[in-house]
């Protein structure tokens, strides 16, 4: 008798066993049904997707056509030598020039690169003036009105924005104070 209670106490055993194992079964089936919805429909980066014909190489005329044609301003350091000019279209306005050197292709994801963005933004000088205020901020003033801003931690991307224009322009560049001297000292204008 004590063998026919050991026997169902192992078939109750069994039989919980498997449904902790369906169970789990069924916890990553739908972990993983999540996981491909994520993937195929959720998954947007935060970086800034192209709206036009994403990253390109351009010449100088075709830059200048752009700034032209696209309706608002765009800013660039000028002319630097042995550079290439990478321009992006992005989404809410963003437009950014990059200097590429040779064998650097279009669309690199590499920070290693000056870059200028022009952002449309209808309170920019306000905004770059509330945040000129926060603790670590650094503030200065360039010719013609404009505010320059940064982040006393991360130096190597510098804002700018002028009274009662609508955009705000960030110059990035990987070495340290060269975004801040290219602003400060002129070399940030508007192309064409």
């Amino acid at each position: 008798m004590t063998l026919g209670l050991a026997t169902d106490a192992v078939e109750a055993w069994r039989a919980r066993q498997a449904r902790v194992q369906l169970a789990i079964l069924g916890v990553a089936v739908a972990a993983a049904a999540l996981l491909v919805a994520w993937l195929a429909v959720g998954n947007t980066t935060p970086t800034s997707p192209a709206t036009g014909p994403g990253p390109r190489i351009v010449s100088l005329a075709q830059l200048e056509e752009f700034a032209r044609s696209h309706g608002g301003p765009l800013y660039w350091a000028g002319p630097k030598s042995g550079l290439r000019l990478e321009l992006t279209e992005a989404s809410g306005g963003r437009t950014f020039v990059r200097y590429l050197p040779p064998g650097v292709r279009a669309g690199d994801p590499r920070p290693d690169f000056l870059s200028v963005g022009t952002y449309s933004r209808e309170q920019a000088f306000a905004d770059l003036t509330r945040a000129s205020k926060r603790p670590g901020m650094v503030s200065t003033h360039t010719h013609g009105g404009g505010i320059v801003v940064f982040d006393s931690s991360k130096p190597t991307s510098v804002y700018l924005a002028y009274p009662g224009r609508p955009y705000q322009v960030e110059v990035f560049a990987p070495a340290r104070r060269t975004a801040r001297a290219l602003i400060v000292g002129g070399h940030v204008t508007r192309v064409g």
